[in-house]
């Protein structure tokens, strides 16, 4: 409710100030694409390898 209440005072000093336009990660960052890629993949690898090894997985209903 706050939010709607104060969306069109606060909306448009946020705006300014964060509008960067179209931009992707790498330019943000100033990297190379592909090391931005290979750093999501190798961080995605860890999480699925943590996953497992802790065992976060779902269980079966039946268990």
């Amino acid at each position: 409710m706050i939010f709607g209440l104060t969306y069109q005072q606060v909306f448009p000093q946020i705006s300014k100030i964060a509008n960067l336009g179209s931009v992707v990660m790498p330019d943000l960052w100033n990297l190379d694409p592909y090391l931005t890629v290979l750093a999501f993949v190798l961080i995605s690898l860890m999480l699925f390898y943590l996953i497992d090894r802790v065992g976060w997985q779902r269980k079966e209903k039946g268990e």
